[in-house]
């Protein structure tokens, strides 16, 4: 009873490990980096589909940040930091002291966002709404 259960239990862990398979980060010709300091510079950027989008968390305490619009997300070229244990995208992620996470998105759109300069408060200081316009042809 013992082995079928052990068994059961690796085939379970064989299969869930599959389903979280997130393809491998590309890495892409441009970086275009989000600094996140007192404030979020810039808070407008342009891109074009494959550049990766870096947001940099300068501060000495961890930052949240919210994304908003969730539809330009469904379709990325790569990521880092922002995946499910599942493989999807996290919609708020948090950036600790000194680290960045990236998207590289794969089709033109718009990404609005939000950063909580402290992530432990979300009543806290918090960004004006900032926003990726990635615009193919550009």
């Amino acid at each position: 009873m013992t082995r079928i259960f052990g068994g059961l239990c690796l085939g379970l862990l064989y299969v869930l490990s599959a389903c979280g398979h997130q393809p491998a980060t590309t890495s892409s010709a441009t970086v275009r980096t989000i600094q996140i300091s007192d404030m979020v510079t810039p808070d407008t950027l342009y891109a074009t589909p494959g550049e990766e989008i870096r947001w940099e968390n300068l501060r000495a305490n961890p930052v949240r940040i919210g994304f908003l619009s969730m539809r330009l997300l469904d379709d990325l070229g790569c990521e880092k930091g922002v995946a499910t244990f599942w493989g999807g995208t996290n919609d708020l992620v948090t950036i600790p002291p000194g680290r960045s996470i990236s998207l590289c998105f794969a089709r033109a759109g718009l990404l609005q966002y939000n950063v909580w300069f402290d992530a432990d408060n979300p009543k806290g200081a918090m960004s004006r709404t900032a926003a990726v316009y990635v615009e193919a042809g550009r």
